[in-house]
Parts: C-alpha cells; sequence; structure tokens
C-alpha cells in the first residue's frame, strides 16, 4: 500500500469508525473503554479477543486511535457489505483451508506496523463456551515479533445476540489488558492456549463487571482452556470477524 493510498485509506477509516462511536453506539447504549494505554501508538501488535456477536469486531476497532485492520469470512464480501470491507482493508478469509494468502496479508501487515485484529476462537461462540483455539496466533506474534493485547467485551451478546435478528439498547464495554509479549509465549502450544484464555476470561468477567450485568452474568463466559480446548494449528482458517 502506497503513501497515498495510506493517507486517503486514514481518512476513510476515521470517518467510518467516527460514525460507529458516535452515531450508533452512543444511539444503541453507549461504548465504555478501559485499558486504552496497553495499545501501543506504532508499531505491529495484535489485538485477541472473544468473540460472541457480529458487533464485536466494529466495537474493538473503534477505540484504539490507529486503524485497526481485521479479517473476515469471504462469504460477506458481496454486495454494499463487501465494498464496505474492502475500503477499510479488510481481508477476505477462506475458512476451513489454510489460506496462504491471509497468512501473507497478516504477515505484510505487521510489516508496515499495522494493529491486527484476531479471535483465537476463529468464530462467535455461544457465551458460554469457549471455542477450540487456533495456536497459530502465537506462531504469528513470533514470526512478526508483535504483542498480542488480550481483550474483553461484553453488552454485544445482549445487544445482538447470536441467532437474532433483533437489536436491544445495552451498553458495550471493553477492556484491553497488558501486552503479552512474544518471548513470554510458552512453547507448549497447550500452556500458551491456556495462558491467553485466562487473561481473556479475565478481561471479560472485568467487563461484565463495569457495564453492571447481575453476578451471575458477570463470570467471564470463557472456561479456561484445557483438555476441551486442544490447540489447532492453523493461523487463520477459522476467523469469522462479522
Amino acid at each position: 500500500m502506497n503513501a497515498e493510498t495510506r493517507r486517503r485509506g486514514n481518512w476513510w477509516y476515521c470517518f467510518i469508525t467516527w460514525l460507529v462511536r458516535e452515531v450508533i453506539y452512543r444511539a444503541t447504549g453507549g461504548l465504555r473503554i478501559q485499558g486504552l494505554e496497553h495499545i501501543p501508538h506504532d508499531g505491529p501488535a495484535i489485538i485477541v479477543a472473544n468473540h460472541m456477536s457480529y458487533l464485536d469486531p466494529p466495537a474493538l476497532g473503534v477505540p484504539p486511535r490507529r486503524w485497526v485492520r481485521a479479517m473476515a469470512k469471504e462469504e460477506l464480501f458481496k454486495g454494499p457489505l463487501g465494498w464496505l470491507l474492502h475500503s477499510i482493508g479488510t481481508h477476505p478469509v477462506r475458512r476451513g483451508s489454510s489460506d496462504t494468502d491471509s497468512i501473507k496479508w497478516f504477515i505484510e501487515q505487521m510489516k508496515q506496523n499495522s494493529l491486527v485484529l484476531m479471535f483465537p476462537e476463529g468464530t462467535r461462540g455461544d457465551g458460554e463456551t469457549m471455542g477450540e483455539f487456533q495456536s497459530g496466533v502465537f506462531m504469528l506474534s513470533r514470526r512478526a515479533n508483535a504483542p498480542i493485547i488480550p481483550a474483553g467485551i461484553r453488552g454485544t451478546e445482549i445487544m445482538w445476540p447470536r441467532g437474532s435478528k433483533k437489536f436491544r439498547r445495552h451498553r458495550i464495554t471493553i477492556v484491553y489488558t497488558a501486552p503479552i509479549a512474544p518471548e513470554d509465549i510458552p512453547r507448549d502450544k497447550v500452556q500458551a492456549c491456556r495462558m491467553l484464555a485466562e487473561r481473556i476470561a479475565d478481561a471479560t468477567e472485568l467487563a461484565g463487571k463495569r457495564i453492571g450485568l447481575p453476578p451471575s452474568m458477570q463470570e467471564a463466559p470463557l472456561p479456561l482452556a484445557g483438555e476441551h480446548n486442544a490447540p489447532h494449528d492453523d493461523a487463520l482458517s477459522g476467523q469469522e470477524h462479522h
């Protein structure tokens, strides 16, 4: 991407994030943020978070004062939505394949010092259990020497639940936590997934408390990674960001 394309893209991305933040989320309950100081102002980095709603990607992409790159399943790249996704630099992913093009895209984003959003579960969860982790995020972090920023988001699963076609007015809270340096990632895949699951679960639980969910709902909807969460090696194959 040349400098002129990036400049014009930044202008458009800033407009879209402003529209999401000021018009959509404020009109539907508000967006509360904690931990923005953990997101570096420049340099390559990876935001990883729980995923319970189609609203998670736009919500997580609004707070950082940086262009947040993301991936979405290729089926969404049709019509007006496809045009919009392309216009803000979203990359289409072929689900169920190794998709070397997406890995190359990710590495190129890291070379350009981009901030990339990923969901290690690969797809939306049901809000009660955690899907299998894709351990490829750790390989990508080491290869690009990019820190991983665990994040938790709550409220989107109430505002637009999985399987529902209706919206509800509800506040959304996001908690970003301290980055995990590539050298601090355990070499054992199960241990690495467990560590990341714990960090995401803690952030998600804190986000639930911040928006005032009842005690029964405050606990993170993500159990710790264990045998249930045998890590997948695919780096990007399941990303369903929208």
